[in-house]
């Protein structure tokens, strides 16, 4: 199924994607959404009679965990911190939304 390239320039556009291209990433992101599509024709395929639905692959449901903290890890802390863009103190600082 090939997928106009509007109507790739409007999932793009839906899916926040940069939309300041040429012709050329156009073309390619045109090309990727027919490949998706393709692939998801080929899923639909799929014999899935007699098969439950399911929430997880998962055959024994995983218990719930216990919800303690860990103890702080300063090396880690500061080797995360040291990745994000702008930091005040122990904390990531994020731009005010509203």
């Amino acid at each position: 199924m090939a997928i106009p390239s509007d109507a790739a320039l409007k999932i793009a556009k839906l899916a926040r994607l940069d939309l300041k291209m040429d012709l050329k990433a156009l073309d390619k992101l045109t090309h990727d959404f027919d490949r998706i599509v393709s692939y998801m024709d080929i899923l639909s395929l799929a014999d899935t009679t007699g098969v439950m639905p399911m929430y997880s692959p998962m055959i024994e449901p995983v218990g719930p965990r216990e919800d303690a903290p860990l103890p702080p890890d300063p090396e880690k802390s500061e080797a995360i911190l040291g990745e994000a863009p702008e930091t005040v103190g122990r904390y990531f600082s994020v731009p005010r939304l509203f």
